[in-house]
């Protein structure tokens, strides 16, 4: 606390940077130069809070699978526009693992598939005679665009989703349709059981 016969604030200020400098401050005279800190300014705490606010719409999570360099090597054609890197990626995993016949990994590609978890344990039993056909040649591909219709609350609350589906023609003519659907960033999928 300051004396009435101490200088003004703004002159005992200017005197305690001085002497600091100088080497010959006391301990009271350093808590005094604390407090003589500048404050940050409503401004960068505004421009704080919306970089934070755009980093969490714009996050994205890393995808937890890749290409695998040791699985079959696989071709994938587009009919009409090929989609975003992400997406043919994981078309990529999806037809990799069924060519290998890794039935359990594809089922794997809709863990984060929002109620996928019931359509993978279906999708094992028509998958697996279908590992020869996209292991034999080329795969055709033909993408939906994707698209967000959730409510805005739940867009808030997960952004990075999205929706869309692939139907996949193996090389032997046989046709596969491929749930697909984003969160945060990441595209999971599921193979849906070819009608009759």
């Amino acid at each position: 606390m300051l004396s009435s016969s101490s200088p003004a604030p703004r002159a005992r200020s200017s005197q305690l940077r001085n002497s600091c400098r100088r080497g010959s401050c006391s301990e009271s005279d350093a808590s005094l130069r604390v407090l003589d800190t500048k404050v940050p300014t409503p401004g960068f705490c505004t421009l704080s809070l919306i970089g934070a606010a755009l980093w969490w719409f714009n996050r994205t999570d890393d995808a937890p699978y890749a290409v695998s360099a040791d699985g079959p090597r696989v071709t994938l054609a587009y009919d009409g526009e090929r989609p975003d890197e992400d997406v043919a990626t994981f078309l990529t995993v999806f037809v990799q693992r069924l060519a290998a016949g890794d039935v359990q990994g594809v089922d794997a590609l809709a863990d984060g598939y929002p109620d996928g978890s019931g359509a993978t344990r279906e999708s094992s039993d028509f998958l697996r005679p279908l590992a020869a056909s996209a292991a034999a040649g080329k795969v055709t591909a033909k993408v939906a665009g994707a698209e967000d219709a959730r409510p805005l609350s739940q867009r808030l609350k997960a952004p990075g989703g999205g929706t869309s589906q692939a139907d996949l023609t193996l090389a032997d003519g046989k046709h596969l349709r491929v749930q697909l659907a984003r969160e945060h960033g990441v595209w999971w999928g599921y193979a849906l059981a070819p009608a009759g």
